[in-house]
């Protein structure tokens, strides 16, 4: 198989087989035809693994090696020109699905068939949704969990699977499908019939198993939900409708920051701007009119003077700028009025803190109970327990974008992912510098972070993906592929006086745990062991920049930095960590000489630069492959109209042939008919001539018979004269047995004639008769000569009567000679014209065939193909052992195997046997190789029917071995004569002239 394998692969390589339909279509060359269906790169990919890898048994080695050529080729030169259709795949995932087919979401994959057994106290177990889950991932289906349903009994044999929430979680979950499908373990072979079935079954959930009354029904109803994709896509949508919003005004108001910054810088800021704005904003109020207007304001909320809720989900808070007032969710607006009200800061006056405190209380009392789904939000506090400042609350939330640490003396400024990887760096720190009190505040801050804020940053989690680089300095040098460095790894002497440490794969792990998601970690050694240093490798592309600066930013949160490292020079604890950049790159410490061995120097514009030349490579080699396939397409098209034009003309020239070859037909047919009346007519002729010439024949008989008698006498009378010489005795004695040779050897020659005539064919009957005359007169030519040799021993020269009868004779036998010679003249004349009749009528048969080849007869007289193959017996034999379309097939491939042995001129497998006498006769020889182990595998239809092919072929074909077509009595089973064909023929014209008399 493995030979197999590398010459399908070879064969795939030099393009003899079609894989690449168009630049997103592929298709299968191994499948069946009415199988074949087309594909993308990733499906066809999954495909061909599927198969390859298959356990099935309806699998062939052949199939199983012919598509792991085919995954190879593909993983191996099809890899570089795809890449920029995954993208695309990916991005859409929902493509070659019916939109309006509901589908259960979050996608989920459900499994049957999972192999269950009893255990000791009578509850079924089987295998676990995690080792289920890791079979599927080493399958590349990526799902999150697989969860084994449970019943009363135990496990029930079924699990269902979930994926992704996204665009890529569904093309996950259609890949999952389809590689069951591709190895008939879907949905519809599990439900085909009731028969035993092994192995698993999968396919993703939709409608009918949502609304099922099974265990599986049960569980989708209280986990799942249906939708279709056209909804998903709207809500996606609208998610991205508010995300735009929400960054243009956050755009927005970072410009007025910047605005209201340059204006701090004028001199006259400071001394006109303070009294204008206490006169205007009311901050020299004081705290009892503050509650005035609380209650003013929320008065006028509760009385609906201000616009509060735009929509269902949808709301706005009526103190903010008309060109700050975003749209808000409840949670949203709530944290926003409790900020502002709450804010130490100097540019929020009283009366602005008044109305949004007014908001919040209105907010919590009047529009509650139309939320009250977000209650449990809301009511949950995942600060209980920790400490809290003197008002009970902590404000995290500075602004819109910017975000602040309440358990940090310094108040730094974090972005929401800044402060979740620092609440989470110093709630995990293992360092001693971290009280107890201080790393649970922080614990309580990320759980806050990820359950209390996840909902106002979700549309920012993005944005913070697609935009790594925001925040750096392009022209900055950095080592590129982007490389961490930690310093400061505790190390020890081992017992060999060597240093040792803590290992990289322990360090990539707590970096992973910790969000950073490394590659590898490398240890740096030197000559006496462990050097206390790693480095740290990231991915090469903008999220592993990302990751990098995420893993500094999180060690300089903890100041845990390069510039808290080099500080001073006290005794430091725990793990130091920053980006490798150029500094690092150039210095002469260990960490300088790794990276100048293993990594580069970039700036980030210099890369970008790189990835846009890459694009620009990639654009234009992807519009030249477009290109080429239009000039390919179009020459395509002009080719089929070519094509098309050739055909119409090859069409009318073909009904012209057919019209031109029934007019010959007719012709040839009627030439025919006069030819045989002439050929009878002629027959008639001769026989009556013949008849003619046998009466005269038989009057010169008689006249021979008085002749005789008189001889007899005359040589009775010289019988009696011999006696009296002895010499005449003699003579006449020499002269008998001459005579009797002669009568010898006459009858010798008459037994041959007629054992000759017996051997000659039926239509020539009247030659043989007339052949028999020659040789009745050739006999009676010998008798005269005997005679006349008597009478010229027995006479005298002076004897007259002797002499007349002698010339009488010579006379006589002068004219049978030359009756003779006409005889055989025309006896010349009837053969000529017999071989002229037998080649006339062989090709008369010919032409007999080949018109009987075009009429679909059911009649018994035909055109018998002599030599086929016939496909039945093959079919059949392969019904018994594989389903339908694999028995199709493989009957197909084994009728055109034996049809190649048939054509082989070496292989005769026939033996002589000895017959009665000196006779041989051929027959099939059953210890042949070959049709031994056919009749083994296939049994004795097959056998019997390869095996009169072979005799057909022997019979009516030993020199060419290829099928023959013959004129065929079907009722009688044998070769029909060609009268029985034209009998046939001519009924059939009869009748058919016939039906055109009655139209």
């Amino acid at each position: 198989m493995g030979k197999y394998e590398d010459r399908c692969y070879e064969t795939l390589k030099k393009g003899r087989c079609i894989v690449k339909v168009s630049d997103k279509t592929y298709i299968c060359p191994y499948c069946p035809p009415k199988k074949k269906r087309y594909y993308r790169y990733e499906d066809l990919l999954q495909h061909a693994s599927g198969v390859g890898d298959s356990s099935s048994a309806k699998r062939r080695p052949i199939v199983k090696a012919s598509h792991r050529a085919l995954a190879k080729y593909l993983k191996k030169n099809h890899v570089p020109l795809v890449s920029s259709s995954k993208l695309s795949a990916q991005e859409d995932t929902p493509s070659g699905h019916d939109d309006d087919e509901k589908i259960v979401w979050p996608w989920t994959g459900i499994v049957v068939n999972i192999p269950i057994r009893k255990s000791e106290n009578g509850q079924s177990v089987g295998k676990s949704g995690s080792k289920l889950k890791d079979e599927l991932i080493r399958r590349g289906f990526n799902p999150i969990t697989v969860h084994p349903l449970r019943n009363y009994h135990g496990h029930s044999g079924t699990a269902v699977v979930e994926f992704q929430k996204d665009w890529q979680g569904l093309h996950h979950a259609l890949s999952f499908e389809n590689a069951y499908k591709a190895d008939h373990h879907g949905k519809k072979d599990w439900s085909a019939n009731t028969e035993v079935k092994y192995g698993l079954y999968a396919w993703v959930a939709r409608a009918d198993d949502y609304k099922s009354s099974s265990i599986i029904g049960e569980h989708l109803c209280q986990t799942r939900d249906l939708k279709t994709i056209p909804k998903l896509m709207e809500e996606e949508a609208r998610k991205q409708d508010r995300l735009v919003s929400y960054l243009t005004n956050i755009t927005g108001t970072k410009n007025k920051i910047d605005l209201y910054t340059a204006v701090q810088k004028c001199p006259c800021f400071n001394v006109s701007l303070p009294m204008d704005i206490s006169t205007i904003d009311g901050s020299n109020i004081t705290e009892s009119e503050m509650g005035m207007y609380v209650d003013r304001s929320y008065e006028k909320l509760k009385n609906g003077k201000y616009i509060v809720k735009v929509s269902g989900e949808t709301y706005s808070c009526p103190f903010c700028p008309q060109k700050k007032k975003p749209n808000y969710r409840y949670m949203d607006l709530v944290q926003h009025a409790s900020a502002v009200a709450n804010s130490s800061s100097a540019r929020r006056t009283p009366i602005v803190k008044a109305n949004h405190l007014a908001l919040s209380k209105y907010l919590e009392k009047d529009l509650a109970p139309l939320v009250s789904s977000l209650k449990p939000v809301t009511q949950e506090d995942p600060l209980s327990g920790c400490d809290h400042d003197e008002n009970g609350k902590h404000i995290v939330k500075a602004s819109d974008e910017t975000y602040t640490c309440p358990y940090c003396p310094e108040k730094k400024i974090y972005r929401y992912l800044d402060l979740v990887q620092h609440a989470s760096g110093v709630g995990n720190s293992s360092s001693a510098r971290r009280t107890p009190i201080m790393k649970a505040n922080h614990l309580a801050l990320a759980k806050y972070l990820e359950k209390g804020l996840v909902p106002l940053v979700s549309s920012l989690k993005p944005a913070a993906q697609e935009d790594p680089l925001s925040g750096c300095d392009h022209d900055e040098k950095i080592v590129w592929p982007w490389t961490g460095i930690v310093v400061n790894i505790p190390t020890r002497k081992s017992e060999d006086g060597r240093t040792v440490g803590e290992s990289g794969s322990r360090l990539r792990d707590e970096l992973i745990r910790r969000g950073f998601n490394p590659i590898r970690v490398r240890p740096l050694w030197n000559n006496c062991g462990h050097s206390g240093i790693a480095v740290v490798e990231f991915r090469k592309d903008w999220s592993g920049l990302h990751n990098a600066l995420s893993f500094e930013n999180a060690y300089e949160a903890d100041h845990r930095g390069k510039k808290d490292w080099g500080a001073n020079n006290d005794v430091k604890y725990g793990l130091y960590a920053w980006i490798a950049r150029a500094d690092d790159h150039k210095s002469s410490s260990i960490i300088g000489e790794h990276l100048r061995k293993t990594s580069d120097i970039k700036t980030i514009s210099k890369l970008m630069e790189e990835e846009a030349r890459k694009q620009d490579r990639l654009v234009s080699y992807l519009t030249n492959i477009l290109e080429t396939k239009n000039k390919h397409l179009k020459e395509m098209e002009a080719m089929c109209t070519v094509t098309s034009e050739s055909l119409k003309v090859l069409m009318e020239e073909k009904d012209n042939l057919i019209q031109a070859y029934n007019k010959e037909i007719n012709k040839t047919q009627q030439s025919a008919r006069l030819h045989y009346q002439k050929v009878f007519s002629d027959h008639e002729k001769v026989k009556s001539q013949l008849e003619s010439h046998r009466k005269d024949l038989e009057l010169r008989e008689v006249e021979l018979e008085k002749r005789e008698a008189l001889i007899e006498r005359e040589r009775k009378k010289l019988a009696e004269e011999l006696e009296e010489n002895v010499v005449q005795n003699s003579a006449l004695r020499l002269a008998a047995l001459e005579q009797k040779r002669a009568d010898e050897n006459l009858m010798k020659l008459a037994e041959d004639q007629k054992r000759q005539k017996e051997e000659l064919h039926n239509r020539i009957i009247q030659l043989e008769k007339q052949l028999a005359q020659k040789q009745a007169l050739e006999l009676e030519i010998e008798q005269l000569r005997g005679s006349m040799n008597v009478i010229r021993e027995l006479g005298d020269e002076d004897d007259d009567i002797v002499l007349t009868i002698i010339e009488a004779s010579f006379k006589e036998l002068r004219e049978k000679e030359r009756e003779l010679e006409d005889l055989e003249a025309l006896n010349q004349t009837l053969i000529v014209s017999e071989r002229k009749s037998n080649n006339e009528l062989q090709e008369a048969r010919k032409e007999l065939i080949n018109g009987l080849k075009e009429i679909s007869s059911c009649a018994n007289i035909g055109v018998k193909r002599m030599g086929e193959l016939d496909n039945k017996p093959f079919l059949e034999a392969m019904k018994r052992r594989y389903n339908e379309e694999l028995a199709e097939e493989r009957a197909v491939e084994l009728c055109s195997l034996w049809e190649e042995y048939l054509k082989d001129p070496n292989w005769h497998p026939f033996k002589r046997i000895k017959l009665e006498g000196e006779e041989y006769q051929e027959v099939i020889d059953d210890e042949d190789e070959k049709l031994k182990d056919l009749k083994d595998e296939m049994g004795n239809e097959v056998y019997k029917s390869v095996t009169s092919v072979i005799n057909e072929i022997n019979e009516y074909n030993p020199s060419g071995r290829y099928a023959t077509s013959e004129l065929w009595n079907y009722g009688e089973g044998r070769r029909a004569s060609l009268q029985e064909g034209v009998e046939f023929l001519l009924n059939l014209w009869n009748a058919t002239k016939g039906k055109r008399g009655m139209t």
